[in-house]
């Protein structure tokens, strides 16, 4: 199920997915490129989250975010 897209460059975008991997859901980041017919196609490029592990992942986006506003 795509929940969202994330423009990284012309041709690749970073989809925001939930899919099921051995009975499990997960919240699915990967690169995608834009194939020549306009597709998109993905790569290995990404990570699988487990809801545990996507809260961390808020946690440490949000603390890079406030680092980042400091500077």
């Amino acid at each position: 199920m795509l929940i969202g897209k994330i423009n990284d460059r012309n041709r690749q975008k970073l989809l925001v997915t939930i899919r099921n991997v051995k009975g499990a859901n997960m919240i699915d980041f990967r690169l995608h490129h834009t194939a020549d017919d306009g597709e998109l196609v993905g790569t290995p490029a990404g990570v699988s989250l487990t809801l545990d592990q996507v809260g961390q992942a808020i946690e440490l986006l949000q603390e890079a975010q406030k680092r980042i506003n400091e500077q």
